[in-house]
């Protein structure tokens, strides 16, 4: 698709909902203005044994980040090296975040049933919790987006983007371009922001924040 699919007479179209060429060309130039160089673009391979450890394959648009190269500066999650290892320690962060406000801040969903009396019982839940709920890929710092499709929709392209702090969790971006707008003050693309989509379990946290 070139340019000119996308503006008459010089003058920029809206677009109903991103295609892979209106990502790739959005991505193309905002990563230019945050310095990328593409040095850190994930391999066909790379990108494969990725999805392999996570257990789905990435939405375009970030599967398209990966391989197009974040920035080489701090904060930007890579997956270059050892994905395996990086996933496992992200999602114990991930627990051990939440038994935090579990037993610190008295947290404890009403979904998850009674509230146990043995610290042990109320870690199985919280860990059987997470690993039931959408996987969570960090993009950067504890940005993250989840991997698979929200309630009612039909892929799980254009998802959001999380930041989540123990059982703190806000809406940074209604998909990648809305979160890098908002993140790194870079324009927004020509289409509307993504409607609000819900995920069990960090869906349910963002709520107990906003109630």
């Amino acid at each position: 698709m070139s340019d000119d699919d996308f503006s008459v007479d010089g003058i920029p179209l809206p677009l109903s909902t991103p295609d892979e060429d209106a990502w790739e060309s959005y991505l193309t130039s905002t990563l230019e203005q945050l310095g990328a160089d593409g040095s850190t673009g994930l391999t066909n391979k790379k990108l494969a044994e990725l999805e392999r450890v996570v257990g789905v394959q990435l939405p375009f648009e970030v599967g398209l980040l990966l391989v197009m190269g974040v920035p080489d500066t701090d904060g930007w999650r890579q997956w270059g090296e050892n994905p395996a290892e990086q996933f496992k320690e992200w999602n114990t962060w991930l627990v051990e975040g939440v038994m935090f406000d579990v037993e610190h801040n008295a947290f404890w969903l009403s979904s998850w049933g009674l509230r146990p009396d043995e610290p042990a019982h109320r870690f199985e839940i919280v860990e059987a919790a997470v690993a039931a709920a959408p996987p969570l890929l960090p993009i950067y710092g504890h940005r993250c987006i989840p991997l698979t499709k929200a309630r009612g929709e039909e892929s799980a392209e254009s998802n959001p983007v999380l930041s989540v702090y123990q059982t703190d969790l806000v809406v940074y971006g209604t998909d990648v371009a809305d979160w890098l707008h908002n993140e790194f003050d870079v324009p927004l693309p020509l289409w509307p922001k993504t409607a609000d989509r819900w995920f069990p379990l960090w869906s349910e946290l963002i709520e107990t924040n906003t109630n």
